[in-house]
């Protein structure tokens, strides 16, 4: 099973985005939530969908000396650059579709960032649970619905990159909704927001411009980042206050 349609949209942004991440390593702190919660053991089985170009793939790996890990994505040119990122490890492996993984084989699965890309979450939600052996878990991290994130994307991202960008963000009700579907035997959820952290505004521009290779300079970047979002000026440095939800579903 594919997780969406088209992965053009993937690998026309890929290189910009992981510039911004090179650049700016520290910046994001989304992925935390997800490794606290996973409770990754070294001798854990992971499938991780949408894996990017490597932003988790790179944290788990590090945590699995004896286990495994499938980094899924359907875009294969963004996964080249994910290996390229992570390096050859004999215990991860690349692959486009979910459906290679067995079913009843992973102790872990997750997501982060690209499930407001997929197009019938009922569906993957599932499958992903499917991979899980009894007792194993399923944790998703994505922007949050009818927030500053989601209206940032529709009023301004979707008309100033090359690509467009609708979406379907989750909101709480919809992500326990898709553990009921799933037939989660227990679903949890959290929304707040995740402070991304700049020395200056033209970091945050530039950050923000190159993530979601947007066809304006940085510093009309920024002026939209500031229009939209909270924004925490402590110690010399700007937070730009992202909102996220994660669910944690266990089978």
């Amino acid at each position: 099973m594919q997780t969406a349609l088209d992965d053009s949209r993937f690998n026309i942004i890929a290189q910009s985005y992981e510039y911004a991440i090179a650049t700016y390593p520290d910046a994001r702190k989304d992925g935390d939530w997800l490794i606290s919660s996973m409770e990754i053991k070294e001798d854990d089985t992971i499938l991780e969908i949408s894996a990017g170009t490597g932003f988790l793939t790179e944290k788990i790996i590090k945590n699995i000396k004896s286990g495994f890990l499938y980094a899924q994505d359907i875009a294969p040119r963004t996964l080249e650059l994910n290996q390229k990122k992570c390096g050859v490890h004999s215990n991860l492996k690349y692959i486009t579709d979910i459906d290679a993984v067995k079913d009843n084989s992973c102790d872990k699965s997750v997501t982060l960032g690209g499930w407001h890309h997929m197009e019938d979450q009922i569906s993957i939600t599932r499958s992903a649970m499917s991979k899980l052996k009894k007792g194993g878990t399923f944790c998703v991290g994505d922007f949050s619905d009818n927030s500053s994130i989601q209206r940032y994307f529709d009023e301004v991202v979707d008309d100033i990159t090359s690509t467009g960008h609708q979406a379907l963000f989750p909101s709480k009700s919809r992500m326990i909704n898709l553990g009921r579907f799933a037939e989660a035997s227990n679903t949890e959820v959290e929304e707040f927001d995740v402070p991304f952290d700049f020395k200056n505004e033209d970091e945050v521009g530039e950050f923000f411009q190159k993530v979601f290779a947007l066809d304006q300079p940085h510093e009309e970047t920024y002026k939209d980042i500031e229009k939209y979002f909270d924004l925490q000026h402590s110690e010399g440095m700007i937070s730009v206050m992202v909102p996220y939800i994660y669910a944690r579903y266990t089978k």
